[in-house]
């Protein structure tokens, strides 16, 4: 995440450059998979296992959807013959699918129930959109001081169907789930900071259809990629706009919807054709810095679930993938939006004067900067400042790659936004 100069003194968090999957995990853990290589055939991944499961979970839902079914496995099929899955990741992929096909049971479930749903009307929505690491957080954390900005906070994104009867678990469950993942990958939160409610990425609806990329940042998953890039990505739009709509409907607030997820950037194209009113705001970091980071994101975040983590694959993977691709391709995109339609945000003006880089976004985009807002987001700036700061230490050459190659790769992109 980005943060403002944090005063001198202020403590700080290391999170170490990536080097070996084992290394970078606790003892426990390492202890766990050495006994698990000795059973590899326990919690085998098998999408017809977790749909059994997850309908045993939720009795009365009617059985899950057809593209919902094709999706988990294809997810599935590649976790078996790509991801190399420790026995730790074997049991976090079942546990974890079984409990976003339960999620999107009780969607179809709640949806069936309360038709009305579909036909709630939605703020006009404004979308960041970026590659990872390149101030996306922050900036989307920052605006959701905002009052009239409607962000999603992660207990939310995590599960959009709140209780029938009873007091409403789902902030706790959010928050037991992050003290799990502290406990499994200690310096995780200070790459991704994360809280149960504080604004999240929509990354978790597109779970709930099992039809995103998070899937390959946390898996090895290369035939997952290539069969979802060959569908239609209105397919995993459709489940996402009906999601909004279901928890808007239970929590109608704000005037501006304001959403982020890197997803977003690669179909930009269905972004607009299903949200023509969007307002869109690109956010720009000097590549060299943004794919090494999207490297360690990867490897630190694989190694969770896997012990075969290999850098240098992982530097050539993603610098051919599908991250640079998408950038050029947003690029296009914006290059023919109206005035007004759009602002820039570079990752070092937000990292030096916050506030003013949304005074300008405001600006461009037609947005009253009121004092509710200003002061809401001065106050989270200098809680931030008053934090640990967080070091995150990555190289391109880590990952097998070089700067300077990177650079001369989007050269036209660096001057444009004098990167």
């Amino acid at each position: 995440m980005v943060t403002p100069q944090d005063p001198a003194g202020a403590d700080e968090i290391h999170v170490p450059a990536f080097a070996d999957a084992r290394a970078a995990r606790p003892g426990w853990m390492r202890a766990l998979n050495a006994l698990g290589r000795l059973a590899p055939g326990v919690a085998t991944p098998s999408a017809e296992a977790w749909w059994k499961a997850a309908i045993a979970g939720e009795p009365g839902a009617r059985e899950p959807e057809e593209p919902a079914l094709r999706a988990l496995e294809a997810l599935a099929d590649s976790l078996r013959r790509d991801a190399r899955l420790s026995l730790l990741g074997r049991i976090s992929a079942r546990d974890d699918t079984i409990r976003i096909a339960r999620t999107h049971l009780r969607v179809q479930r709640a949806l069936d129930e309360h038709p009305q749903i579909l036909a709630t009307a939605l703020p006009d929505p404004v979308f960041i959109i970026g590659l990872p690491r390149t101030g996306t957080t922050f900036l989307h954390l920052l605006l959701s001081c905002d009052p009239r900005n409607r962000t999603l906070p992660y207990w939310e994104s995590f599960d959009p169907v709140p209780p029938r009867t009873g007091p409403d678990g789902r902030p706790a469950k959010v928050t037991a789930m992050l003290d799990q993942l502290a406990r499994i990958a200690p310096h995780y939160q200070a790459i991704h900071p994360m809280r149960a409610d504080s604004a999240e990425e929509c990354v978790a609806l597109f779970m709930n259809e099992f039809r995103t990329l998070q899937f390959d940042i946390q898996y090895r998953a290369p035939h997952y990629v290539d069969w979802l890039l060959r569908e239609a990505p209105r397919i995993a739009y459709h489940g996402y706009l009906r999601q909004l709509r279901l928890v808007h409907f239970h929590r109608p607030v704000g005037e501006r919807f304001v959403l982020k997820d890197p997803i977003h950037c690669v179909h930009l194209e269905t972004v607009l054709e299903l949200f023509p009113t969007a307002k869109l705001v690109f956010t720009h970091r000097d590549p060299e810095r943004s794919l090494s980071s999207i490297c360690s994101l990867y490897a630190h975040t694989r190694a969770i679930f896997s012990d075969a983590v290999d850098p240098l694959a992982l530097g050539d993977e993603i610098l051919h993938g599908y991250w640079p691709r998408a950038l050029e391709a947003a690029q296009r995109v914006r290059a023919q939006l109206p005035r007004g339609a759009c602002a820039d945000v570079r990752q070092p003006d937000l990292a030096r004067d916050p506030l003013g880089a949304v005074r300008a976004l405001y600006a461009t985009l037609g947005f009253e900067l009121d004092e509710a807002a200003s002061d809401g987001m001065q106050r989270f700036i200098e809680h931030q400042a008053r934090g640990p700061r967080h070091v995150h230490r990555h190289a391109a050459e880590d990952f097998g790659l070089s700067g300077g190659a990177i650079r001369e790769r989007f050269a036209s992109y660096v001057e444009a936004f004098d990167l």
